[in-house]
């Protein structure tokens, strides 16, 4: 044997580089799946189940447990002849069978015939020409569960090891041979949906299987399956042509695919439940491996039993029961013998009942004629009662229309009195007025006198004031005299100035907008470059406009609270956010984010939290921002926590704001540079140069990405090369780096145009590694950088902004000379004004003086003469005090005269009040005498409604005694009906027959009801007799079907019995060899337990041992280790192989358990079983077999699935399949390679 393992090779066109796995997947376009650097070290996710959707597959038929006994009826004979059929039943199924066997083998031979795609290739006739029928060629998935593909597994003949890691899509394969060919959920003991096999998010799938049919052609069967409103439907094609689900079901009984016997297809979920089966189940599975018609004869013999049972059961019950029935029948005719002296009495019943209701009829008619006057007389009564108290209503209503029209009266009487009352309060508080008037008058005539005789020696001083105020009237006038000549000149410079003036306001205006507007648009250029740089903000709204809504929503609501936070966990002082505060309007929301973002900052500047990291990652090198972007953008809404021993703030920000944070290590990282020998063979930059960040970010990046060893190269670095040449680069690479870092490196990961590569190399052999690449998109956005279009918009702006400078300067100045020149203008105005202003005041001055002078004098002429103005003051009081008296003289006139009609307007309303009480006690008498008649009224409505319930009920129960009396003469004859018009007797005496007849019928509570047992007795006794002749006629039968099972049992047993012992001596002889290959102190044997001569029942037990002198035990839990269980189970599966006509077995994982010793002589026994020349060396049968036709020279197919193999196992005539998924793989890594 020069090799151990098979290798396929093949040449596709443009292909330069060669593929190490047997499964090729096709490239996908990742850019729109917004994959991580992470995501494509991690497993891919299997999906989960979310609904429990009833499955609309049809599942074969599974092996059946011994049928249970079939509990009788009540009638015997059904049940007897259901028994006597069924075999014919039987016999005739079986004929339907054979032909619906051929007609599929016809319908299979059709469509291999009709599809072109079913030949067999020259190169692949040799290979596969050992194979069974049935055998797998190739497998092909697509969006099945951890797989997107389509992926292709080529089989092989002997045993096809898959091997791979956990979780990275084995039982994945399994699966799709169990749906693929037809076969449901309950084969696997796992998820029950086939929605949940399909891969999450995806709508469409299809498994293809290629079964081998003959050495010249292949069966291929696909199913293909659509998701719609989350049911799956399914699509069956058998070589491409559309067929239905019965046509697989019929591929599998064709193939020999017994996918659902444990001992030939056997899933990592099923391994535990074959160590479950019990001795009899073992047994049965084992001939479903061997030959389904073993099985069908095992099963047809223990329903022969088991009818032969229940038939002689049901023999002695017949015996039994035809004693009873005749015990019955005796019992039954005494009764029938009491019911016929009831007749006669029953018949006389009835006809006395129609006679009664028809009397009673009669009675109810009378009375209906009765109820009915009655009602007319109540309804007369009823109308005159009406009229009189329509008569009193009248009277009411002319009593309310009176009371009102004297209500009104008597209160507009009241209100005319409440005038005149507030008018008597007036008049007095007027003549209170007057008094007062009259005694302020003469104080005032008493005051004068004094203060005349007082005051006189003011009179000087009055004289000396005069003399003043005359000269200061002199100076005035004279001021007015020379101000008049130049008045007529002012007035004109005043109009000319105030033209000027608005002139060069209406210039200052349009200049100060001009002004504004240049102001405004500075301030607008300098936002815009303010924006254009401030790469921050721009990272963290795209950042935020990128990701889902709930993470957005935690980074604002973080935000929103960083004040909290800061204060709750003593981050920064209070008086640093106080004096922050005082700097920001909190009622704006706009400064309220500016104010969260300025505490944000410093919590950044002061090295404890920084977050979003998007805001300080600052991209060198715009040619590679789409490269840094897919390196970090997983982590662009992580914070990093600089202290992560202050565990508070660590749980608050995880828990409470579900933020994603990470922390820093004690440990620093030592970045690689980029040497001379680098850049000659294209390295262009490590990816840590990129950009610019505060280093502490670096560092805590470097935690979780490779940032100190990823790198880009030019595009000739790999363009156009050799595998070597590339393994070369890398391993220069690898040296380099674990050069500089002072430590050995396995891996690399670097950036090349489009694509991104991931070079590792195995920890157990440094001669195996994997290279994958995969395709990244070529944009970016979140990472801003100034690029040439911005930076060519920010000189367009810088140069504006100049030209706006400059004009404002101009603009400016000009201001400036125009305020100049106002000044001047309204200096000269205001002078003017100010002139104008003080003629005005000394004009009021002159006025002033003059009237002052006009006062003294005045002053001064009372004092001169004081005698005569005591007697003019004298005079006017007089006068006054006489008017006054006049005034109050009037009044008390007025105040009589209201008075004299205040007491007429109280006697009319006496009168008026007196009118309307007698009316008011008129409408309560009506009132009083209209309830009485109002309740005679309601009690005849009382009364004629109890008639009419009368009157109707009368004629309901009429109409029932005529439906009574109806349906009862129609069950009479004629001459009944005229014995009942014939008897004339009263109700009272019928009333009297009717209780003697029921009098007699005491003994008999319920005639009718016995009158029904009657003929049911009747019935009964006929029924009896005739079942006492049918079971006597079913024993003869029964006896004769038991002789037929007899002779139906000797004639089966014979050639089954020896061909079944011949089975167990194959199986006990490999199962001793198996196990003595395994370790010559290991040993085993098979026994068949039989419960009788007649196999009903049997038991197949595994025994083995694995010392010398211990002795044989069954496999079970309480004797065995795990890997001792699990090695006899493999060697029996095994054992049983030549037996079994399946193209192929599935073992998942069965090396489980198994120290290293023992699978690694599983592996050679593998080996030899799928070497035919081999397997007749070692395990040669010198028995001479009659029914068993040993084939040595076929091959068998095994699926083996392992996570692991143990290193220097001899893969002799192994083919391996390496299974590239899960963690640390990349996809569409392979799609320039071959194999």
């Amino acid at each position: 044997m020069k090799s151990t393992n098979k290798r396929k090779t093949s040449k596709p066109e443009n292909k330069h580089h060669t593929k190490k796995n047997k499964i090729n997947e096709q490239n996908i376009d990742l850019s729109n799946d917004n994959c991580e650097v992470i995501d494509l070290l991690e497993d891919l996710p299997i999906p989960k189940n979310k609904k429990k959707l009833k499955s609309k597959e049809n599942s074969p038929q599974k092996v059946q447990s011994d049928k249970k006994n079939k509990k009788h009826h009540n009638d015997k004979k059904e049940t007897n002849k259901h028994e006597t059929t069924k075999k014919t039943k039987k016999h005739k199924k079986n004929i339907n069978i054979n032909d619906n066997s051929k007609s599929t083998s016809n319908w299979l031979e059709s469509t291999i015939l009709q599809s072109s795609s079913g030949n067999i290739g020259t190169e692949n006739n040799e290979r596969l020409k050992k194979l069974k029928k049935g055998a797998i060629i190739e497998i092909t998935l697509f969006n099945w569960m951890v797989f997107s593909g389509p992926i292709k597994l080529k089989a092989s003949e002997g045993i096809n090891l898959i091997a791979a890691a956990n979780a990275s899509g084995k039982s994945s394969i399994v699966c799709a041979l169990v749906f693929g060919l037809g076969y449901n959920s309950s084969v696997l003991s796992r998820n029950k949906e086939l929605i949940n096999f399909i891969k999450k998010g995806e709508k469409k799938s299809f498994i293809e299987i290629i079964l081998k049919y003959d050495e010249t052609r292949n069966v291929c069967v696909k199913r293909i399956m659509n998701i719609n409103d989350n049911k799956v439907e399914s699509i069956w094609l058998v070589n491409n042509i559309k067929t239905n689900f019965t046509n697989i079901l019929d591929i599998q009984k064709e193939y020999n695919l017994n996918l659902d016997n444990l001992i030939t297809f056997m899933p990592q979920e099923n391994v535990s439940k074959f160590s479950r089966l019990n001795p009899e189940e073992l047994f049965e599975y084992t001939l479903l491996a061997i030959d389904g018609n073993l099985l069908k004869t095992y099963k047809e013999l223990n329903d022969i039993i088991n009818t032969k049972q229940i038939g002689e059961k049901t023999l002695i019950i017949y015996e039994h029961e035809i004693v009873e029935e005749e015990k019955q029948m005796i019992n039954l005719e005494e009764k029938k013998g009491r019911f016929d002296e009831l007749k006669n009495l029953i018949y006389t019943v009835k006809l006395y009942k129609v006679k009664k209701h028809m009397i009673i009829l009669e009675r109810k008619r009378e009375s209906l004629k009765q109820y009915k006057v009655t009602i007319d007389q109540l309804s007369k009564d009823k109308d005159k009662q009406f009229k009189v108290v329509r008569t009193y209503l009248k009277e009411i209503e002319k009593c309310h229309r009176i009371i009102n029209r004297l209500s009104l009266k008597v209160n507009q009487k009241k209100s005319e009195i409440k005038e005149a009352i507030s008018k008597y309060i007036m008049w007095n508080i007027k003549l209170d007025e007057l008094e007062e008037g009259i005694v302020k008058e003469e104080k005032i005539m008493e005051d004068t006198v004094k203060n005349l005789y007082n005051n006189s020696h003011h009179a000087k001083d009055i004289d000396n004031q005069i003399k003043k105020t005359k000269r200061e009237i002199k100076e005035i006038e004279t001021y007015f005299t020379e101000k008049e000549k130049s008045n007529k000149r002012t007035i004109l410079r005043e109009s000319e100035l105030q033209d000027e003036l608005k002139d060069l306001l209406n210039e200052s205006k349009t200049t100060m907008m001009k002004k504004y507007n240049l102001q405004s648009d500075i301030e607008l250029i300098t936002n815009k470059i303010k924006r254009a740089r401030n790469y921050e903000n721009i990272q963290e709204e795209r950042m935020l406009n990128n990701i889902d809504f709930v993470f957005r929503e935690r980074i604002i609501n973080y935000k929103r609270n960083i004040k909290n936070i800061v204060r709750t966990h003593n981050l920064i002082s209070d008086e640093f956010i106080e004096d922050l505060t005082t700097k920001y309007d909190v009622t704006k929301i706009s400064s309220q984010n500016e104010l969260n973002n300025a505490i944000v900052d410093e919590l950044a500047k002061r090295d404890i939290l920084y977050g979003p990291i998007c805001k300080y990652i600052k991209c060198k090198n715009p040619e590679f921002d789409y490269i840094l972007e897919f390196f970090l953008k997983k982590y662009f809404n992580s914070f990093l926590l600089i202290k992560k021993e202050n565990q508070e703030l660590l749980e608050a920000l995880y828990k409470n704001h579900k933020l994603s944070v990470i922390t820093m290590s004690k440990e620093t990282h030592e970045f690689c540079h980029v040497t001379s020998e680098m850049k000659k063979r294209g390295v262009i930059c490590f990816l840590y140069e990129l950009f610019e960040s505060p280093e502490v970010i670096k560092h805590g990046l470097s935690n979780f990405l490779p940032l100190n060893i990823a790198f880009v190269i030019n595009d000739d670095v790999i363009k156009n090369k050799s595998t070597d040449e590339i393994n070369e680069f890398n391993s220069f690479m690898i040296k380099e780096l674990s050069k500089q870092l002072k430590e050995e490196i396995n891996s690399l990961f670097y950036f090349c145009s489009d694509n991104v590569h991931r070079y590792k190399i195995s920890s157990y052999d440094k001669n195996i590694y994997m290279h994958t690449f995969s395709y990244i998109k070529k944009s970016c956005n979140i990472l801003y950088s100034i690029t040439s279009d911005v930076e060519r918009d920010l000189d367009i702006l810088f140069e504006k902004k100049q030209k706006c400078i400059e004009e404002l300067t101009q603009v400016e100045e000009a201001i400036h000379e125009l305020d100049k020149l106002k000044k001047v203008k309204n200096d000269e105005r205001n002078k003017i004004i100010l002139e104008r202003s003080e003629m005005n005041l000394k004009k009021e001055k002159l006025v002033s003086l003059n009237e002052d002078l006009t006062k003294l004098k005045n002053d001064l002429n009372v004092y001169l003469k004081g005698e005569d103005i005591i007697d003019q003051k004298k005079r006017s009081i007089t006068k006054n005090i006489t008017l006054i008296n006049a005034e109050k003289i009037k009044v008390c006139d007025e105040y009589f005269t209201l008075l004299k009609e205040h007491v007429k307007w109280d006697k009319e309303l006496f009168s008026e009040s007196r009118y309307l009480n007698r009316w008011k006690r008129y409408l309560s008498v009506i009132k009083s005498r209209n309830v009485e008649n109002e309740e005679k009224l309601k009690t005849t409505k009382n009364m004629i409604d109890a008639e009419m319930t009368n009157y109707t009920t009368c004629l309901n129960d009429i109409k029932e005694l005529e439906n009574i009396i109806q349906t009862k003469k129609n069950a009479l004859t004629e001459s009944e009906i005229q014995l009942i018009d014939e008897i004339n007797l009263p109700l009272e005496e019928i009333n009297k027959k009717l209780h003697e007849c029921f009098i007699q019928q005491r003994i008999f509570p319920d005639i009718e009801k016995e009158e029904e047992k009657y003929n049911l007795i009747a019935i009964q006794i006929q029924k009896h007799k005739d079942n006492i002749e049918n079971k006597k006629k079913d024993i003869e039968k029964l006896k004769i079907d038991l002789q037929n099972y007899d002779k139906q049992i000797e004639t089966m047993i014979p050639n089954w019995a020896n061909e079944v012992n011949e089975y167990i001596i194959f199986l006990n002889h490999n199962f001793q060899k198996f196990m003595n290959f395994i370790n010559p102190d290991y040993d085993g044997k098979i026994e068949l337990v039989k419960k009788n001569n007649k196999y009903e029942k049997c038991q197949l037990y595994v025994k083995v041992k694995f010392k010398k002198t211990s002795p044989f035990l069954s496999l079970s839990v309480s004797h065995q280790s795990g890997g001792e269980r699990s090695l006899s189970t493999m060697i029996y599966i095994l054992s049983i192989q030549k037996l079994t006509k399946n193209g192929f077995y599935v073992l998942d994982e069965l090396n489980q358990g198994l120290d290293q010793v023992n699978e690694k002589k599983i592996f050679e026994l593998l080996s030899c079983l799928s070497n035919p020349t081999v397997y007749e060396q070692h395990f040669l049968h010198q028995y001479n077999y009659k029914y068993i036709n040993i084939d040595y020279k076929s091959k068998p197919q095994y699926f083996i699935l392992t996570p692991q193999v143990i290193r220097n196992i001899p893969f002799k005539d192994i083919t391996v399949h390496y299974l590239f998924n899960g963690f640390g793989v990349i996809e569409n890594q392979f799609d320039d390679l071959l194999y």
